[in-house]
């Protein structure tokens, strides 16, 4: 049931698809004309009124923008963007974690006809002085000192406005930008000119650059319309029964467009309280604290929030129906594949699971699981959503076509030839299959590797039936190229070890290194291909981070900085006259018999490493040997 009582679900994707030899669409087109941001702004201000849309943590409680308010408030600022010189087509940049003044900037930007650019605030000033040279906006929004820090000198445009006031150096206070308006009434009519004006935008002009996550690679910005937006607004407004009434939790950087775009506009544009997580994702405890007291009747995450609900309830059972309360419609996943274990757990208390498939280029859905299949198959992301079709290419590429496809790459018309060829369709980059008229996700083309016999791997396949199989592992990462056999880098899942084992790390370290082997054991003995097989795996004491740059901002590993950072721990896996790092690598298993003489550069008969003179080696069962760091 909806937060209002009426259906969560509307139309079945399942039932609309139609299936075409290679190529599988919607027979659903999206509701409605196409407008632009500024209709939807106008409509719900006139609409809402009084009621809240936006929620904030604001010393020990709580603030929160109406309707009404954030019409005068992007009202107020576009004045002052206007009168800086911001005109239609040029770009307003923001640097800043999220926050309520971040939705009234978009507002107005993009009700000017402007191009909003949000940048994530985490980044190095190297990346950020890269990032505002190419989009060289007119105006630059910071969230304080920290992230105007980061800015280089030469980077900054003439006008830059502080969310938090706290600035120097010229910077103007955002609450100043929106005093320097003549007026401060809801009912100006200089309000009501500007949503006039807002609604009378094309919405097929630019209104929205985001940079792509960059799993490889140096990132783009991908040029998006008011109508590549709100095109997938109309789309799920067929499938979903999302209304005023519902209300959203949103820790998802709004520089990435899982929330920035899809769960963000999805809360504006059925009117739902958008309440601010103010945990960022990363503070466990936090999270839950805002999520006891909101109760999200919808809620959009990354499956690693979803790990650590559901590690918690498992650990802490008294509290499951706090966690998992009635008024819980749906959760939607995607960035990564969801555990089965998970995806079971949630089915089993009645609350949907719904998975999605998209990238920044495609605004970003294009796929979506339906509500009435509870049964959730591995790297099954769902049907075309209305307005959508999808082929397969001779290659296995996923191309895509319908009006959430981008305008190109800013300033990048080689990428853009290679993405958008002329045939009609968004090249994606991503391999795939139809399992009946649903997309199945393969890989990435650039993730596919052929190991020393030319044998092909397709390593993503093989990393989320690792993942998916046990607990314990957080990341995985299998590597081989060009090698005889493959290997598998294993992240632990450190927040379910610290809950279940606590300071008892000796107990821990042998029941988890357990584990992990029958895992690797039980693996291989489901692939009855033999070059599939994990031969050895080591497990890295590190957790990976967005600020070390080895987790895009939606949480995806970026694959390529991982390995060069592990160069070590493959290198002791695969040669054994490597130099080892014993500092870095933390158990390595050869799984095995090898022929050539023990992998860390050590004889069969030795327990000593020959680099370095530590003992790392302990010979186990027949066959398996286990490197162990002290």
């Amino acid at each position: 049931m909806s937060a209002d009582g009426g259906p969560v679900a509307r139309h079945s994707p399942a039932r609309a698809a139609v299936r075409e030899n290679d190529t599988v669409r919607s027979s659903l087109e999206p509701a409605g004309a196409p407008e632009p941001i500024g209709s939807m702004l106008a409509r719900n201000a006139a609409r809402f009124g009084e009621k809240a849309a936006v929620r904030h943590r604001s010393g020990e409680g709580w603030s929160e923008l109406t309707w009404a308010r954030l019409a005068l408030d992007a009202a107020r600022l576009a004045r002052f963007m206007e009168d800086a010189g911001l005109r239609a087509g040029e770009r307003a940049a923001v640097i800043s974690r999220n926050r309520a003044e971040m939705i009234v900037t978009e507002l107005a930007v993009m009700g000017l006809g402007a191009v909003y650019v949000p940048i994530f605030a985490g980044y190095g000033t190297e990346e950020i002085g890269r990032l505002l040279e190419h989009a060289a906006p007119r105006v630059l929004f910071a969230g304080g000192p920290e992230e105007l820090e980061k800015v280089p000198l030469d980077r900054r445009p003439e006008v830059v406005v502080d969310y938090s006031g706290r600035a120097s150096g010229g910077a103007v206070p955002f609450a100043e930008a929106l005093a320097r308006a003549a007026f401060s009434d809801p009912g100006d009519a200089e309000v009501r000119r500007f949503l006039e004006r807002a609604a009378a935008v094309d919405p097929f002009e630019p209104c929205l650059m985001m940079y792509t996550s960059g799993t490889t690679g140096r990132q783009k910005g991908v040029l998006l319309t008011h109508d590549n937006m709100l095109s997938q607004q109309r789309a799920l407004s067929m499938l979903w029964d999302v209304s005023e009434n519902d209300r959203f939790l949103s820790y998802l950087p709004w520089h990435h467009s899982f929330g920035g775009i899809f769960e963000k506009t999805t809360a504006l544009y059925n009117g739902a309280l958008l309440t601010l997580d103010d945990s960022l994702g990363k503070d466990f405890d936090r999270l839950l604290e805002n999520w006891k007291e909101v109760k999200p009747t919808v809620y959009f995450s990354v499956p690693k929030v979803y790990q650590q609900l559901y590690d918690h309830v498992v650990t802490h059972p008294e509290q499951e129906r706090e966690v998992f309360h009635e008024e819980l419609r749906f959760v939607f996943t995607a960035a990564a594949p969801l555990p089965e274990s998970i995806s079971r757990f949630f089915a089993d208390r009645k609350i949907p699971v719904l998975e999605g498939w998209g990238l920044t280029e495609t605004s970003p859905c294009c796929t979506i699981t339906d509500m009435a299949e509870s049964r959730s198959i591995p790297g099954v992301v769902g049907y075309p959503i209305p307005g959508v079709a999808i082929r397969i290419a001779e290659d296995g590429e996923i191309l895509v076509r319908g009006p959430n496809v981008m305008r190109g790459y800013f300033r990048d018309e080689e990428a853009t030839r290679k993405a958008l060829p002329g045939d009609g369709w968004f090249h994606t980059g991503d391999l795939g299959e139809f399992y009946g008229k649903a997309l199945k996700l393969v890989s990435r083309k650039d993730r596919v590797f052929k190991l020393l016999n030319a044998e092909k791997v397709v390593p993503t396949l093989l990393e989320n039936k690792l993942a998916g199989m046990n607990p314990y592992i957080r990341h995985v990462i299998v590597v081989g190229s060009g090698q005889d056999f493959l290997a598998a880098l294993i992240f632990p899942n450190y927040y379910l070890i610290r809950e279940r084992f606590g300071d008892d790390i000796e107990r821990a370290e042998r029941e988890v290194r357990e584990s992990l082997r029958k895992t690797i054991e039980a693996f291989n003995a489901e692939h009855p291909v033999k070059y599939e097989r994990i031969r050895a795996f080591a497990v890295v004491s590190r957790e990976l981070t967005v600020d070390d740059e080895e987790l895009t901002p939606s949480l995806k590993v970026r694959v390529k900085n991982v390995l060069d950072r592990n160069e070590p721990v493959i290198d002791a896996i695969y040669d054994p006259s490597s130099d080892c790092d014993c500092r870095f690598l933390r158990k390595v298993f050869r799984l095995v018999p090898d022929s050539r003489k023990c992998f860390l550069g050590k004889d069969k008969t030795l327990d000593q490493c020959h680099t370095c003179g530590r003992v790392v080696f302990a010979e186990g069962a027949p066959g398996v040997g286990e490197g162990s760091v002290g």
